[in-house]
């Protein structure tokens, strides 16, 4: 696992083992706030021994940016710490998240074995929430577009932004809505961080937030405009040619996310023509039925 500083008091860790996930840590003298976990407990372990070796008062607080499996399996390592969620969060764990967890476990049982899943305490909604610990202020808000329940944490003395899957090296809306995300990235451009973490991959600095926004809402734009004329044309061979468009040619590099990125840009594609495919036919006219 990959562990460094982003502030004086605020650290990353970055998982080696699945997706680049990232997990954040908030360290104050009158405690923590742990944003996210590491996937699998082995690597969430490993903050618990960074706590440790700084003797840094307990995790006072984690939070969940939002419900996704990669992001919260490490919270049975703090069995008392209150977790903080949106309330679709702690809907959707309650409805799916014992079977999702059983799938999990059957396919990497060795890594899940010890998992139990924990549920919010703590619930917000669309709006906003303040939390004060110690000199830090932490403005907790609604990020929704890569899922319904995602939250983003801006803490305002630094300037960082921990922006949960609402952005990642490649924008994902496959459980989301590609016009939730680019309002909620809209937003954080009108926060202007000086830093932004990823919910995956590398930190975003100073110089580089702009940019790295335009270019995520500039690939939501073109993957619509894709889809739009997939199902517009009667072309079937058209239709293929534009669902397999490059990802490249949407401004994303083939190589993020340790070259995972094609893949997730063709599910983009393929889920985004399946839902308009959908919602044309449900709003098309019916044939009223003969009469008799």
């Amino acid at each position: 696992m990959l562990q460094e500083r982003v502030s004086s008091d605020i650290y990353l860790f970055t998982s080696d083992l699945y997706a680049q996930v990232t997990a954040g840590l908030i360290v104050t003298p009158e405690g923590a706030v742990l944003i996210d976990t590491m996937p699998f407990p082995l690597e969430t372990e490993q903050i618990l021994q960074f706590l440790t070796r700084r003797s840094t008062p307990t995790v006072r607080y984690l939070i969940f940016t939002h419900y996704h499996a990669d992001h919260i399996y490490g919270a049975s390592l703090f069995p008392g710490t209150p977790i903080l969620a949106h309330a679709r969060c702690r809907e959707h764990l309650l409805a799916h998240g014992e079977e999702g967890l059983a799938a999990a476990r059957a396919e990497v049982p060795d890594l899940l074995e010890s998992v139990v899943l924990r549920l919010p305490d703590i619930t917000l909604d669309n709006g906003e929430a303040l939390l004060q610990l110690g000199e830090k202020t932490l403005q907790i808000f609604w990020a929704p577009g890569h899922s319904d329940d995602g939250i983003a944490i801006y803490v305002r003395e630094d300037q960082v932004l921990f922006a949960g899957d609402a952005l990642t090296p490649v924008p994902t809306v496959v459980d989301g809505d590609p016009n939730l995300l680019k309002a909620t990235l809209e937003r954080f451009q009108d926060l202007e961080p000086d830093t932004i973490v990823r919910g995956h991959g590398e930190v975003i600095l100073r110089g580089e937030v702009q940019e790295s926004l335009r270019t995520a809402i500039r690939y939501l734009d073109l993957i619509q405009e894709i889809v739009a004329e997939a199902i517009a044309t009667s072309d079937p061979r058209q239709r293929d040619v534009l669902l397999r468009t490059d990802i490249e040619k949407c401004g994303i590099s083939r190589v993020a996310l340790g070259g995972e990125a094609p893949r997730l840009h063709a599910a983009n594609l393929r889920s985004l023509y399946n839902r308009l495919l959908r919602s044309r036919a449900e709003q098309a006219p019916r044939t009223p039925g003969r009469r008799r």
